[in-house]
C-alpha cells in the first residue's frame, strides 16, 4: 500500500514539474509560441481593454499607444485624451461626429488609415472626430454620442453599423446593464464578472486566463479540435494573389440575433430610435454606414451559403426613415473581382476595405453636402446602394 501511494506522489510530483518545466518554457521563449503567447499577454493585462466608464461601460486608455499584433498585423492605436482616435486637443465643435465599434475606430490599420480618417483627410477644411471604440454596442453608440458628441454640436452624425456582430454585442451590453455588475464592460465581456462577485467557475476561468499560459495552450487546442471537427476554417484563394480564412460556423453565431423576433434585434431598433430622437433634438442629422462582415462577402466565392446579418435590419431602417449608405454591393463587387478586403485570418477590414468605406461615405457627404449644412460644394454623380438623404 504504502509502494502504492509512493508510486502516486511520484506521479503527481512528475506532473507538476512537467507543468512548471512547460509554463517556463511558455514565459520564457514567447516567440516559439506567438499566438499562444500573445493571447496571455493580452489576458494577463486586461487595464489592455481600456478603463471603465459609468454610464457607456468602457473607453479606451486614454493618451495611450496601443499596440494590436497579431498575424495579420501589428499596428499601432494612438488615443487622445479622451481615449478616442484624433488629434489633440480636440476643437470647441465639429462639422461630423462618427460613432460605432471597433471598425469606426479603425482595428488593425494605423491611424491615419480608419475610414473617419481618410474622409477627414479628403475633407480637410471639416472639424471631424472619430468616437469609435472597440468592442461597442450600438446602445453604446448612442451613450458616447450622448456623452462626448453632442457638446461638438455637429452638424452631421455618421453611425458605422456591423450587423455581422452588432446584435451579438447588444445582446451581452443588455445582460451587462441587466446585471448591474458595473467595473469595465470590455473586461466583464472577455473574463466574466469582477472576481469578488463571479461564481466560482467564472472566477477560476478569470484566474486563469490571466495568470496561467498554459490554459491557452489548452483553449487554442480545444478550438482547433472544434474547427477540425467542422472542417474549418475554409480558404479561399483570390485570383488578385491573397487568400483569407473563413468561418460559416463564426457567421451563424454572431448573427443569430438578427431576427426581428430575437430580443437582440429588439435592442438595436431601439438604440437606433433613440440616436435619431436626440441627434433630432440637437439639430444634428444623421447618417447609417452598413459595413458588411468577412464571411458573407466571402463564403459565397468558396461555394458556400451565407447570413446576411443587415436582411431584416434594412427595412428598419426605412421605416425609422434614416439616411444610410450600404457599403455590401461595393464589397461583393469589389470581391467578385478578386480583391482582398479583409485580413486572412482576422475579421476586420484591411485598408483596401477601410479605403473602400471611406470612398462610399465621402460619396455620399458630398453629394448631400448642402442638406447637411456643411460648407463643401454638392457633387452630382453615382450615388451607393442605399445612401439618401
Amino acid at each position: 500500500m504504502s509502494r502504492w501511494i509512493g508510486n502516486l506522489i511520484l506521479s503527481l510530483l512528475s506532473i507538476a514539474f512537467a507543468f512548471v518545466v512547460v509554463e517556463g518554457i511558455l514565459r520564457w521563449f514567447p516567440q516559439l509560441f506567438p499566438s499562444v503567447t500573445h493571447q496571455f499577454r493580452q489576458d494577463a493585462e486586461p487595464d489592455k481593454m481600456g478603463v471603465a466608464h459609468p454610464y457607456i461601460g468602457h473607453l479606451h486608455t486614454p493618451n495611450n499607444d496601443l499596440v494590436i499584433p497579431n498575424r495579420d498585423f501589428q499596428a499601432v492605436h494612438r488615443t487622445d485624451g479622451h481615449g478616442f482616435r484624433n488629434a489633440w486637443p480636440w476643437p470647441e465643435t465639429a462639422d461630423i461626429v462618427f460613432v460605432g465599434d471597433s471598425l469606426t475606430f479603425g482595428y488593425g490599420v494605423e491611424d491615419d488609415e480608419s475610414w473617419p480618417a481618410l474622409i477627414h483627410a479628403a475633407l480637410p477644411q471639416l472639424r471631424v472626430i472619430n468616437l469609435g471604440l472597440i468592442g461597442a454596442s450600438p446602445e453604446q453608440y448612442v451613450r458616447v454620442y450622448e456623452t462626448f458628441g453632442v457638446p461638438l454640436q455637429p452638424k452631421l452624425l455618421v453611425v458605422g453599423l456591423f450587423p455581422g456582430n452588432d446584435f451579438w454585442d447588444a445582446g451581452l451590453y443588455a445582460k451587462w446593464l441587466a446585471d448591474g455588475v458595473g467595473d469595465n464592460y470590455m473586461a466583464w465581456r472577455d473574463y466574466g464578472r469582477p472576481l469578488k462577485s463571479a461564481a466560482k467557475g467564472k472566477a477560476l476561468e478569470r484566474f486563469l486566463k490571466q495568470h496561467v499560459a498554459l490554459y491557452h495552450v489548452y483553449r487554442q487546442s480545444r478550438r482547433a479540435y472544434r474547427d477540425w471537427r467542422a472542417g474549418e476554417p475554409k480558404p479561399l484563394q483570390l485570383s488578385q494573389g491573397g487568400q483569407l480564412q473563413l468561418s460559416p460556423r463564426q457567421l451563424k453565431a454572431l448573427t443569430a440575433g438578427t431576427h426581428p423576433e430575437r430580443a437582440e434585434f429588439q435592442y438595436v431598433i431601439q438604440a437606433l430610435t433613440r440616436l435619431k430622437s436626440l441627434a433630432a433634438k440637437h439639430q444634428t442629422h444623421v447618417v447609417l454606414v452598413i459595413q458588411p462582415d468577412k464571411e458573407f462577402i466571402y463564403l459565397p466565392l468558396a461555394g458556400e451559403p451565407a447570413v446576411d446579418a443587415a436582411a431584416h435590419l434594412r427595412p428598419e431602417i426605412e421605416r425609422l426613415d434614416y439616411a444610410y449608405v450600404d457599403t455590401t454591393p461595393l464589397f461583393q463587387q469589389q470581391a467578385e473581382a478578386g480583391k482582398q478586403l479583409f485580413f486572412e485570418t482576422d475579421g476586420h477590414p484591411n485598408g483596401a476595405g477601410y479605403r473602400l468605406i471611406a470612398q462610399a461615405v465621402l460619396a455620399h457627404i458630398k453629394t448631400h453636402a448642402t442638406a447637411y449644412g456643411l460648407p463643401l460644394e454638392p457633387e452630382s454623380g453615382e450615388q451607393t446602394q442605399g445612401a439618401r438623404p
